[in-house]
C-alpha cells in the first residue's frame, strides 16, 4: 500500500509491557503515531519487528497507523513493571531493533511526502545499528524539507544525561520542536553554562534562554504536579521566536488510571494542532492545550497506547472553549 502524502513518520522501538499479569505494546514514537491516527492525522510508524510479532502490529494497525516494518529473527524487547518494589526489569539488549541493519531503511523513499518526522533520545542509545539509522533519518528529513520532532525523552536505565545530550546537542539546528521534561531541561541549562534552576520561574527562564541560543522554533516543556485524592494538574510551557506561551491557567485536573504514554500523547496532540488537517497553522498555545488535553485523555486508560477519539477531543476541546476569562482549568 503506498503511504499517503502529508503524513508523520515515526520512528522508533516498541515493547511488549508485562504489568500485573497483563502485557500491552507500548514504545514513544510508536505511542505518538497511534495517537495521532486515533484522532485521524495520517500516520506512519517505521521500526522493526519479529517475524511471528502480532501485538505490536495489529495494535498499530487497529489504531490506523500505516506500518513500515522491516522484519528480523530476534525478538521484540519486553520489560516487567514491578508495582510492589516501584522497580522496571528491561530485556531489550537483544532485541530486532537494537540490532537492525541501518541500510534496511531508504529514508528518501520512506520520508517522501511527509510533513513531520518523530524521533526520541531513546533510539540513539539502543545500538549502533539504531543510533545510525537515527542519524540518517533526521539527515534525510533536513534535506527533503520535512519538518522534525524530537522528545528528548532521556531514560537513565541507558545512559547519563550527559551522554545524551552530548548527542543531541550537535543536531539541534534541525529541529522544528524539541520537548523537554522539567528535570531535562534544569540538567541541560546547567550544561549549557547557566546556573541551575530551582524554581519553577527559573525553568521558564532557562527554557527561554535556551531557545534563543539554539534557535529552536518550538521549545516544549510539560509539567506535572500532584493534586488532592489522586489527582493531577498538567499544563506545558512553549518557547518561540515571538516570545513564552503558557497554559498553566488553562491546566488539566485528572485521575490517570495509570502515568504512562501522557507525554507521547502530548506530542501528538500539538503536533496535530500545527498540521490542523491541511486547513493552515495554529499558534503554538492552541498546540499546547490541545496536547494538554490528549495527554491527559490517554491516562484514563490503562496501558501506553491512547485509546482516545476526534469526537472524544473536539468534545473537551468544546468544554474548555465555553469557559469564561481567567482561570481556564477544566477537570476530565
Amino acid at each position: 500500500m503506498p503511504t499517503p502524502a502529508g503524513r508523520i513518520v515515526c520512528f522508533g522501538e516498541a515493547m511488549l509491557r508485562e504489568s500485573e499479569g497483563t502485557i500491552t505494546p507500548g514504545g514513544a514514537e510508536y505511542n505518538v503515531a497511534c495517537a495521532l491516527a486515533r484522532i485521524g492525522t495520517s500516520a506512519a510508524w517505521v521500526s522493526v519487528l519479529p517475524n511471528d510479532e502480532t501485538m505490536v502490529e495489529s495494535t498499530g494497525k487497529e489504531a490506523g497507523v500505516h506500518l513500515e516494518i522491516q522484519r528480523s529473527e530476534l525478538p521484540v524487547g519486553r520489560y516487567t513493571i514491578d508495582s510492589v518494589a516501584q522497580s522496571v526489569i528491561y530485556d531489550r539488549a537483544n532485541s530486532g531493533f537494537a540490532h537492525l541493519n541501518p541500510s534496511d531503511f531508504d529514508w528518501r523513499t520512506l520520508l517522501s511526502g511527509a510533513r513531520w518526522l518523530v524521533l526520541s533520545g531513546i533510539t540513539p542509545l539502543l545500538g549502533e545499528g539504531a543510533r545510525s539509522a537515527w542519524g540518517g533519518a533526521l539527515t534525510f528529513a533536513e534535506l527533503d524539507g520535512t519538518l522534525i520532532a524530537m522528545d528528548f525523552n532521556h531514560r537513565p536505565a541507558l545512559a547519563s544525561i550527559e551522554e545524551l545530550w552530548a548527542i543531541v546537542r550537535p543536531r539541534m539546528r534541525m529541529f522544528h520542536v524539541l520537548v523537554l521534561s522539567a528535570e531535562s531541561l534544569a540538567r541541560i541549562a546547567e550544561l549549557e553554562g547557566m546556573e541551575k534552576p530551582t524554581t519553577y520561574d527559573e525553568n521558564i527562564e532557562a527554557l527561554a534562554e535556551l531557545r534563543r541560543r539554539f534557535l529552536i522554533p518550538h521549545l516544549c516543556c510539560t509539567f506535572k504536579r500532584p493534586e488532592t485524592l489522586g489527582t493531577q494538574r498538567r499544563w506545558s510551557v512553549i518557547a518561540h521566536s515571538f516570545g513564552l506561551d503558557s497554559t498553566e491557567q488553562d491546566a488539566i485536573i485528572h485521575s490517570p488510571v495509570e502515568h504512562l504514554g501522557g507525554g507521547d500523547a502530548w506530542l501528538a496532540g500539538f503536533l496535530d494542532a500545527l498540521s490542523e488537517h491541511g486547513h493552515g497553522p495554529v499558534s503554538p498555545l492552541i498546540g499546547a492545550m490541545r496536547g494538554d488535553l490528549l495527554a491527559a485523555l490517554s491516562q484514563q486508560t490503562k496501558g501506553d497506547v491512547s485509546q482516545v477519539s476526534r469526537g472524544q477531543l473536539d468534545e473537551y476541546e468544546a468544554k474548555r472553549n465555553w469557559k469564561q476569562e481567567g482561570d481556564r482549568t477544566l477537570a476530565i
